[in-house]
């Protein structure tokens, strides 16, 4: 016979406070929603098992240093020459990937992944001038023996120095993949550019680091569902919904994640920037809670409430803010269950569960505030 409570919650109200800078250091057994981290405080090799499948650092101009992350950690510095193009790059493959040169980082490589979150933090040098063209973008590799992509959502810059998204497919409707090299542009279709409203690479905004967060979610097979959207210090810049990324192709989901520094026009003076703090999600990520971004954050939550009302099989969460989603793990960090809400107030059904250990993540509508974690133990 069951206690008369068999499933108690346990709330933990502050996420994770680990020593600045490591936000990596325990990423995997405080976040399994994250596919993958990187705050460069490991200055081993950039190419190895569960980190880059390939990395371009441009004869020493795109390369680790100590000083050059947030608040004086481990970062990656790029430097652009006056008048150069192409500054380097780090090219990230998980999940199902037929391609074996892309595979070779076993990154959770049984897994489809057609909603993902990526963030990074990014900051250039004091007196920075210029829009550089290319920063990341989110794909799909379908073949083993070629390039080509299924789909590709751009986050690339406009000429006003915002950000923006540029979504392309390269399916046709018979849910074929047409493209059969890289950036094979005779066979991509656009879906329509948006730009942010956020001038980070204006000079008035150099020498700030800024929280770029991306979410790219396919469409499901024959709908017009996909999604691309953006945030910076955890406020949407733009959005493209109703998105037919795929058509009915599902063979392969999104595989990879690259990022970039390529200038089409090229640098107009010789000049620095920065990345740090690159995470991969299933889920949103938001501000890491050190950084002068995460800090405001941390004030935002700590003025949140939530309510946890214990029942036999059932749990209710109630909080002052609006929740958007309850994601359940197992402790090895196997997504459980994942449910979309909007209200203030939240219950889940225990009875379906084993009895165990099971960590839980709460969102909220409002991208500022910090999501909740805890653990959920059934008896």
């Amino acid at each position: 016979m069951l206690p008369a409570i068999s499933c108690l919650l346990l709330l933990i109200a502050t996420i994770f406070q680990p020593a600045f800078p490591g936000e990596c250091d325990t990423w995997r057994e405080n976040h399994p929603e994250w596919i993958f981290c990187d705050d460069f405080e490991d200055t081993g090799a950039l190419v190895k098992p569960g980190r880059y499948f390939e990395y371009d650092d441009n004869e020493g101009d795109f390369v680790n240093l100590k000083g050059a992350g947030l608040d004086g950690s481990n970062g990656m510095r790029v430097r652009f020459q006056a008048g150069e193009v192409d500054a380097g790059s780090l090219k990230l493959a998980f999940g199902r990937n037929p391609n074996a040169y892309m595979n070779k980082q076993k990154i959770r490589p049984d897994e489809d992944f057609r909603e993902i979150y990526y963030r990074m933090y990014l900051k250039m040098e004091e007196g920075w001038s210029g829009s550089p063209a290319k920063l990341s973008r989110a794909t799909c590799f379908p073949h083993a023996d070629d390039w080509g992509q299924a789909m590709i959502a751009h986050l690339w810059s406009d000429d006003k120095d915002r950000l923006l998204i540029d979504p392309a497919s390269c399916v046709n409707g018979a849910g074929i993949v047409e493209c059969a090299t890289y950036n094979d542009f005779d066979n991509l279709s656009w879906l329509g550019n948006k730009s942010g409203v956020t001038p980070i690479f204006s000079t008035a905004n150099s020498n700030k680091w800024f929280c770029v967060e991306a979410h790219v979610r396919l469409n499901d097979p024959g709908l017009s569902n996909g999604v691309q959207e953006f945030w910076i210090d955890g406020s949407l810049e733009a959005q493209k919904t109703g998105l037919n990324f795929t058509g009915s192709f599902d063979d392969y989901a999104i595989n990879a994640v690259f990022f970039e520094n390529y200038w089409n026009s090229g640098s107009v003076k010789l000049q620095e920037r920065y990345f740090d703090n690159i995470v991969v999600s299933t889920q949103p990520i938001g501000p890491y809670s050190n950084s002068p971004v995460g800090k405001n954050k941390e004030r935002r939550q700590n003025r949140q409430m939530i309510k946890v009302n214990n029942y036999s099989n059932a749990i209710s969460i109630q909080s002052r803010s609006k929740m958007t989603r309850l994601s359940l793990f197992t402790v090895s960090g196997k997504l459980i269950s994942d449910r979309k809400v909007d209200s203030r107030t939240v219950s889940y059904d225990c009875s379906m569960l084993t009895s165990g250990i099971y960590p839980y993540r709460i969102y909220f509508k409002d991208m500022v505030l910090v999501p909740y974690q805890g653990r959920i133990i059934r008896f």
